[in-house]
């Protein structure tokens, strides 16, 4: 991505000097964004460079840089819970999501996820991602358009379909699947005829009593289409140093959601 300065319409992340971070839209340049520490005058963005510092009313410094796609997660519009970036990089690496894979995806929700995987899809790669709530369906078109013009990456194509996976699938032969959906075991038919041999089916849930049925499930109706691959809830802790102490932070982001894989069986 080439150097570039900001400019009205940009997305800035603007970082304060305590590391408390704010994603602002630059508006016209005689426009302000406001916060406890001061005023910062669009005027003395445009122009700035990604890693320049401003500073506002009040002398507060204030870095100004892109959001990763991890900040960007963490502070975009939400319609249905975001999945958590601690996990959305365990999912890719568990369920080894490849440049140029076919990518199922069910719970498009805000977006997340799917911002995840068409990266990680490459230019060659796909995702077709199914929602079936319309708010839900606008929330994650905007998210993902408005990261894709902060990056402007070459990213797999992408097909966002507001539609029912239980209405069917248009197409088959997916390398990976992922159901973010709170009954994953009903859709299993579905997705046994949708994913290639070998293929890797992902499920994210959030409490241990539908991991239960879902794997009951699969134990008692997929035995011979599924092999369980594991179960894993991913733990994420924050350090920080203050003057000569080093110790984890008072808060820390444990139980978001449970990770069960599997893999297809070749009949």
């Amino acid at each position: 991505m080439k150097d570039k300065s900001f400019k009205v319409g940009d997305l800035v992340l603007l970082i304060d000097s305590r590391g408390k971070k704010y994603l602002v839209k630059i508006k016209d340049k005689k426009a302000s964004f406001h916060f406890h520490r001061g005023e910062v005058r669009f005027a003395d963005i445009i122009g700035k460079k990604e890693g320049d510092v401003v500073f506002t009313s009040k002398g507060e410094r204030v870095f100004l840089f892109l959001p990763t796609l991890w900040e960007y997660i963490l502070k975009m519009k939400r319609g249905a819970q975001v999945i958590y970036p601690k996990d959305i990089g365990e999912i890719l690496i568990l369920a080894d999501v490849f440049c140029g894979a076919k990518v199922l995806e069910a719970g498009t929700g805000s977006g997340a996820l799917t911002l995840g995987l068409l990266r990680a899809v490459g230019k060659y790669g796909k995702v077709v991602s199914y929602e079936k709530r319309k708010e839900f369906f606008e929330i994650a078109k905007n998210n993902i358009e408005k990261f894709q013009k902060i990056r402007k990456e070459e990213w797999g194509k992408l097909e966002l379909k507001n539609k029912d996976l239980k209405k069917g699938i248009d197409e088959k032969n997916f390398d990976r699947a992922f159901l973010d959906l709170p009954d994953p075991w009903n859709f299993l038919e579905i997705v046994k005829k949708a994913l290639k041999p070998g293929g890797i089916l992902t499920c994210y849930l959030p409490t241990v009593l539908q991991v239960f049925n879902l794997v009951e499930t699969v134990e008692e109706k997929y035995s011979k289409d599924f092999y369980l691959m594991g179960i894993y809830e991913i733990l994420k802790r924050d350090w920080q140093k203050r003057e000569k102490s080093l110790r984890p932070k008072d808060r820390m982001v444990a139980h978001t959601g449970f990770i069960i894989l599997f893999k297809k069986i070749n009949r």
